[in-house]
């Protein structure tokens, strides 16, 4: 019998030993623990910047807004919002990486303990304009209760903001293609096996949509954010311990930079209004 998709219900094909794909919507999913831990080192440039481009978007909205990031990490959105006067909340699962984030931020932003499914209201005791999942959204389980809990904490026509990688991406292709081949490192490395936080879930623009279409919400703004920047020495210093793989990865890292404007493109954003 083969697994069927919890977002539309279609048959699973098996990819590896753990993920699937839905053969109906094209939904990757795997069976993977799911976890919680800090971001890679070396992205911090990178994520500021893509920060910096949904505040845009959100401050075009709503020039007051209050927000509740869920799974904060090492803090950097907080970061950017209390350079723009935001009022944000940030929120962890891990005791540890919470006590990182209280330590740093002091009274400056208000950070919860946080695991989705759990209930936002309670914890909380309050609602928000929106609500983001930075790199957090495809770590998750139970999807379906994390998006009701979600919905109860907004306020009318509150917005949810999913910033994930896609499965369209160039990356994700050229990576599933070689998996296929044999050469499976990479496609690990894209869900994070063996890692503290491995991805349970692998979303494109038009099945994430539908997920969020059956709890009554609608893709109000989308767009995509960039996976790479030019310096990426620290990145792969914390990847790879071979010197020669850290040049060679930052030297071809540092090319499709600028190939990234004509790719398709690896991370996605999409704001998900309240009907």
């Amino acid at each position: 019998m083969k697994d069927l998709c919890l977002i539309c219900s279609g048959s699973a094909k098996k990819m590896n030993c753990y993920s699937h794909q839905c053969e109906v919507c094209g939904f990757y999913f795997s069976n993977l623990s799911s976890g919680f831990g800090q971001d890679v080192k070396g992205l911090e440039n990178l994520r500021k910047q893509n920060f910096k481009k949904i505040l845009r978007i959100i401050l075009n909205l709503n020039d007051k807004p209050k927000i509740l990031e869920i799974g904060s990490g090492d803090g950097y959105f907080i970061e950017e919002c209390i350079d723009l006067n935001i009022l944000i909340y940030g929120s962890e699962a891990s005791l540890d990486s919470l006590k990182k984030l209280r330590n740093k931020f002091k009274n400056k932003a208000k950070i919860y303990k946080l695991s989705l499914p759990e209930s936002i209201i309670k914890k909380t005791k309050s609602k928000f304009d929106f609500i983001i999942f930075n790199d957090v959204f495809e770590h998750l389980d139970d999807l379906d209760k994390v998006i009701n809990t979600s919905k109860l904490a907004l306020k009318k026509e509150g917005i949810i903001i999913i910033n994930s990688p896609t499965s369209d991406g160039i990356i994700f292709q050229v990576s599933s293609f070689l998996m296929k081949l044999g050469f499976k490192k990479f496609y690990d490395r894209l869900w994070q096996k063996n890692m503290n936080s491995p991805h349970l879930s692998y979303f494109n623009k038009k099945n994430l949509s539908l997920l969020f279409s059956r709890h009554n919400f609608y893709e109000f703004k989308s767009g995509n954010l960039n996976s790479l920047d030019a310096n990426n020495t620290l990145r792969f210093y914390n990847l790879y311990n071979s010197t020669f793989k850290r040049i060679i990865f930052s030297m071809l890292c540092f090319l499709f930079v600028f190939f990234q404007k004509i790719l398709p493109k690896d991370i996605m954003f999409i704001f998900f209004k309240n009907k």
